[in-house]
């Protein structure tokens, strides 16, 4: 209802809107109806200007809202249009400063976070902050954080041997990955969702890259929408 309501306001406070507010409108409205071909079609025509559009009082993009609810296939092709004009945008972050990496990690969507992470900071930081943005959120989140904290295994597994390999196997590197600013770990994320001795075994072993990264592809067919 209070979508519906507050759609119903924009569209009567249309008429005093600059062209990017109803760009974003549009882009806001086709997300709540899940006209994806719309969005797609938006990023295409306006590029930079829906790319860049904030859709909600979350400072989302819409592709921050197409990781964690469109079709795999929506996904592929927004990551296309804004890799082939600007792939640093995929890196843009919400109020909370998460990424859309960070809100596929949380959503639980492998095969999304395998498409992020191949164009994603993993890819051009060979010398990693990861204490720095895009890592972490707000919160000190990183998006291997946030798997490991909604128990999404998998998720947590492919993302951390991406980190070992790109750190070249040295876990004191990038051990602010598993820690969030308030003190909470991976390891007591696994606790919870009671996998310790299966992620303590690989956290430990930094020879076994190869290995986690075999056991998340051969999950991601597993791993339904």
């Amino acid at each position: 209802m209070e979508d519906i309501a507050k759609t119903k306001k924009m569209e009567e406070d249309r008429e005093g809107m600059s062209q990017d507010d109803v760009l974003a409108f549009n882009l806001y409205k086709n997300t709540m109806t899940g006209e994806w071909g719309n969005i797609v079609k938006m990023y295409e025509e306006q590029k930079f200007s829906a790319i860049y559009a904030r859709i909600n009082s979350s400072g989302d993009t819409a592709l921050h809202v197409a990781v964690s609810i469109a079709p795999e296939e929506i996904v592929q092709q927004l990551i296309r249009v804004i890799t082939l004009h600007s792939e640093p945008s995929l890196r843009l972050t919400n109020n909370e400063g998460n990424t859309p990496l960070h809100v596929a990690a949380s959503a639980g969507r492998l095969n999304i976070c395998i498409l992020l992470a191949k164009v994603d900071v993993f890819s051009d930081l060979p010398n990693l902050e990861v204490h720095q943005d895009p890592f972490r959120n707000k919160l000190g989140e990183t998006p291997l954080f946030l798997a490991a904290f909604h128990g999404y295994k998998p998720i947590f597994l492919y993302l951390h041997s991406l980190l070992l390999e790109a750190s070249d196997k040295d876990l004191n590197s990038v051990n602010p990955a598993y820690r969030r600013n308030d003190g909470e770990t991976a390891l007591h994320c696994a606790i919870r969702w009671e996998y310790f001795g299966f992620v303590t075994e690989h956290l430990l072993d930094l020879h076994r890259v190869d290995e986690l990264k075999n056991f998340a592809a051969n999950q991601s067919s597993l791993v339904g929408d």
